[in-house]
């Protein structure tokens, strides 16, 4: 018997489906914050580490954060 039938049989199929989709979104929220942050000049290990307790929060921060890069090339006129 496998993991997943054992689990499945175990406990309710839709909670353990839930509980999977929720985590692969969960995962892919993180891999979106992470590439937000590079690609807005910020340290995205750091956004990825608030958005691992702060999800929502991080993601909207990022968001509406200026890049750096923009905001440095404007400081050097």
């Amino acid at each position: 018997m496998s993991l997943v039938t054992a689990l499945v049989s175990a406990t309710d199929g839709r909670y353990v489906l839930g509980s999977v989709l929720y985590f692969v979104l969960w995962i892919a929220v993180m891999v979106w914050i992470y590439n937000i942050a590079k690609r807005k000049g910020r340290h995205p290990v750091g956004w990825v580490i608030l958005a691992f307790f702060f999800w929502l929060l991080a993601l909207i921060l990022l968001l509406l954060l200026p890049s750096k890069r923009t905001t440095e090339a404007m400081d050097r006129r």
